[in-house]
């Protein structure tokens, strides 16, 4: 699931249908968050709680096996009919199976699409409607690809006249005449499976898709350009967390650092609100004599509205990664919302019964995500010069704290101009490779070329003044 923002905003545009994919391994449902109660069935061999986008919680893996039948299945209902609509899904294409991969279908009239998202073997993003004015449905490809092994934000609408698609909030260029409005297949107690709604594959026939699937939405109108591109951005923007640090002592003390006994700690969590709240939490080891102790990774956690679990000892043992009798360091907890959180320590004597019993609530902390930082880099002898042939490739990565949103690249071949290059949006830490076209001429007898990432200061970065950088190619 994505970051609240984009939640926040998906709901403000009212969808009919909102599957955000983020359950836990082993369920069956795939909720609609949208309120229409269009909730679909997981089947197959679909892989759940699989990292989300950009600091969001969990993603559903799709294998895009044809005989594994991996598909969710939302049955038809009067929703699901608009005469316009738009279709929302964010998605890591994993790579062609020689099929037509389905993000999403609305298989309504035989082997027709009522309405449809797909990506082709070759990248490319394909819409198809069934129009009252058509007696098959329209289908229309894009000009851009889907990125490989990495996030895309795809958006698909139809206003009755038009059929628009948009990667990462812009417009692609494939737009298309369709005038008309859907052709609606309403629901009957025979017809609500076979036109239901696919995700990643069709409701019957198998064009599967291969890797992860989020945020699929679907609205009973034609969103604007302005409201796709506040969707997409939403998720850049600079995240406040919650985060707590709860003190733990556990295990038998000989007496060396506390008085000698037996302490037990449990930290009690409880969810406050009326949403369900993901949060995740971490165990920090302090070692005696100003050492640190090793960190584990964050462990995912889910509490509904008003529910509450305890972290206790041996939990914090499990996870700590630390062989030892005695134990003490924090469970680090960070959270989207405010939450409850209460530790209690208990401690007993040569008697084996409780003899201090003590509890403690943790106050919050609000702690900002960092910003991005966009920078070329070399290769690992520092040059930038990484030349196949007429072409040059340059490395983008976000050195950065937080997610960085698309930004444009440009390469100044000084006298032999100049060559830009859309960079997509990129996690901390996640770098892109982009491939330039070295100008004819350029070898006179060196191609000598400045790269500024970042050209038109779209991203706020946490430092503006490291993305240029100067190279040479030798001819």
């Amino acid at each position: 699931m994505a970051p609240r923002s984009f939640f926040t905003e998906v709901l403000a545009d009212g969808p009919i249908g909102y599957w955000r994919l983020g359950e836990n391994p082993g369920t069956a449902t795939a909720a609609d968050a949208s309120g229409h109660l269009n909730d679909g069935t997981y089947s197959g061999t679909i892989t759940l709680g699989q990292p989300g986008f950009h600091g969001g919680d969990t993603a559903a893996l799709f294998d895009g096996k044809p005989d594994l039948n991996s598909r969710v299945v939302v049955l038809n209902s009067d929703s699901l009919n608009p005469p316009n609509i738009t279709i929302e899904a964010k998605v890591r294409w994993d790579g062609p199976n020689t099929f037509q991969q389905r993000i999403l279908e609305k298989s309504s009239f035989a082997e027709l699409a009522q309405y449809g998202l797909s990506i082709l073997p070759d990248g490319r993003v394909q819409v198809e409607i069934r129009t009252s004015a058509a007696t098959t449905s329209v289908n229309v490809a894009s000009v851009g690809v889907a990125a490989l092994g990495s996030e895309t934000h795809i958006v698909a609408t139809y206003d009755g006249a038009v059929i628009r698609i948009y990667l990462n909030g812009v417009l692609d260029p494939s737009e298309t005449a369709a005038p008309g409005s859907i052709s609606p297949k309403p629901p009957t107690d025979a017809n609500k499976l076979e036109s239901g709604v696919g995700i990643g594959n069709q409701v019957q026939r198998e064009r599967p898709f291969m890797g992860l699937i989020d945020e699929v939405a679907l609205y009973p109108t034609a969103l604007s350009a302005a409201r796709i591109l506040a969707h997409y951005q939403s998720q850049f923007a600079k995240r406040i967390v919650f985060q707590y640090a709860a003190k733990f002592f556990l295990g038998k003390s000989t007496g060396t650092v506390l008085a000698p006994g037996v302490y037990f700690t449990a930290i009690n969590v409880h969810n406050p609100t009326y949403s369900t709240v993901a949060f995740r939490f971490k165990i920090a080891v302090a070692l005696p004599g100003v050492k640190p102790g090793p960190v584990s990774a964050f462990f995912p956690a889910r509490l509904g509205p008003d529910e509450a679990l305890e972290i206790d000892s041996p939990d914090i043992l499990k996870r700590a990664g630390a062989n030892a009798e005695f134990l003490k360091g924090f469970v680090v907890i960070e959270s989207p919302v405010e939450l409850d959180v209460v530790s209690v320590y208990t401690a007993s004597g040569s008697t084996g019964q409780v003899e201090t019993l003590h509890t403690e609530r943790v106050p919050a902390r609000r702690v900002e995500l960092g910003a991005p930082d966009l920078i070329p880099i070399p290769d690992a002898k520092g040059s930038f010069c990484r030349r196949k042939d007429s072409t040059l490739t340059v490395t983008v990565k976000n050195q950065g704290e937080g997610p960085a949103g698309p930004s444009t690249t440009q390469v100044d071949f000084f006298a032999f101009g100049k060559v830009t290059q859309p960079t997509p949006a990129l996690a901390a830490g996640a770098s892109v490779d982009l491939t330039f076209a070295i100008p004819p001429g350029c070898f006179d007898p060196n191609c000598e070329f400045l790269i500024t990432v970042d050209l038109n200061n779209e991203v706020d970065e946490s430092d503006e003044t490291n993305n240029i950088a100067k190279g040479a190619c030798l001819g």
